[in-house]
């Protein structure tokens, strides 16, 4: 007789969200115990603005909580394609309206400066960094490490001790600002958070492909330090 199996439920939009809030938050409220602080790492895109609503209304001692974003676009303050005026519309609200916000936008005129003044910004950001959620894009990029950016060989090497890098990407809108592999790996959770059959496809194909075809490989198939992927259609 053959036996039946009944499929394995795919989780919702609104379950993969609320699952991964819960567990960002506890990652966070450890590290505050532990450490007296935390840190968090987040994307920009459409796709954690509803993560953001439910971590703010997270009880944390949100006051000990640094967010910064993992990459910006060369914009400024309150631009509507500045990652940091999404951050702070959605993220830093409710009860996470007093956390910490250290942006990588510090001058918009000039590129270079800027990312001097960032350097020096981020040195008062206590490490390792407690959790980093990334998101992926239709190309494979993660956060502004792009397989059409002249950068993103050095923004790959591990060997690279800067935690920032400009990149300018060929095919996407403005020069951008981002941390390098090395720094997001040397954090202590990982999480990539993204949607979609298109993106499942090119996660299921990492094998056959290099970091600079699909730079998320560089997050997922590496042993150092597990990326959690947290995905549904």
């Amino acid at each position: 007789m053959l036996l039946k199996y009944k499929r394995k439920r795919m989780k919702t939009r609104v379950e993969i969200e609320t699952e991964l809030s819960t567990l960002v938050s506890s990652k966070l409220e450890s590290s505050i115990k532990e450490k007296g602080f935390a840190t968090l790492l987040v994307s920009g895109g459409s796709t954690p603005v509803q993560l953001f609503h439910l971590l703010s209304e997270k009880n944390i001692d949100w006051e000990k909580v640094t967010i910064l974003p993992v990459d910006e676009r060369f914009l400024p303050d309150e631009h509507p394609d500045q990652n940091g005026n999404l951050i702070k519309k959605h993220l830093i609200k409710n009860k996470a309206a007093v956390a910490n916000f250290c942006p990588l936008i510090l001058n918009a005129t000039d590129s270079e400066l800027n990312l001097n003044l960032v350097k020096r910004s981020i040195e008062s950001v206590k490490h390792p960094f407690t959790v980093v959620i990334l998101g992926m894009g239709t190309d494979g990029h993660t956060a502004s490490l792009f397989p059409c950016s002249p950068e993103l060989e050095q923004g790959l090497d591990l060997a690279n001790t800067n935690e920032l890098l400009i990149t300018n990407p060929k095919n996407a809108p403005y020069q951008r600002i981002t941390f390098t592999k090395k720094a997001l790996l040397s954090a202590e959770n990982i999480y990539l958070h993204c949607y979609g059959t298109e993106k499942k496809k090119i996660l299921d194909s990492l094998d056959s492909f290099t970091e600079k075809k699909y730079p998320i490989k560089a997050f997922m198939n590496q042993q150092n330090n597990r990326t959690e992927l947290f995905w549904t259609i």
